[in-house]
Order: C-alpha cells, then structure tokens, then sequence
C-alpha cells in the first residue's frame, strides 16, 4: 500500500514538490530503471528493476488519485 510520505520517498522528493517536478521525476526514474532492467545480464537484476517500475507506476497512480498531478 503506498502512503503518501512513501510515494514522496520513492520519488526522492519533499512534500512541497510541484505537480510537474513529480510527473518529471517519475519520468526520469522510469527512463533510469527501464534502461538498466535492458541492459542486464541477469534475471536477478531485471526482476528486480521490473518490481521498481511497477512500485513507481504505483506512485504515479497514488498522486493521480489524490489529484495532485
């Protein structure tokens, strides 16, 4: 379940974030976790950077519904 000190801490961010510095950062760590979880040799490591794009959709979703994005 994501709460929102958790969504603010996956992004790295605080609280005062702006809506368009969090949909940034949101695009900036799925571009960073998509591109590690291809370049990977192992199952391991793309397995878990799957988990982590999933867990950031997660958050996305999260703001949307509390409509601050």
């Amino acid at each position: 379940m994501i709460t929102e000190d958790k969504a603010y801490d996956i992004l790295a961010l605080d609280q005062s974030a702006t809506p368009e510095e969090i949909v940034r950062r949101y695009q900036t760590l799925k571009d960073q976790y998509k591109k590690i979880k291809e370049e990977a040799d192992d199952l391991k490591t793309q397995l878990a950077y799957q988990l982590k794009q999933i867990e950031l959709d997660d958050v996305f979703i999260y703001f949307r519904k509390c409509q601050k994005i």
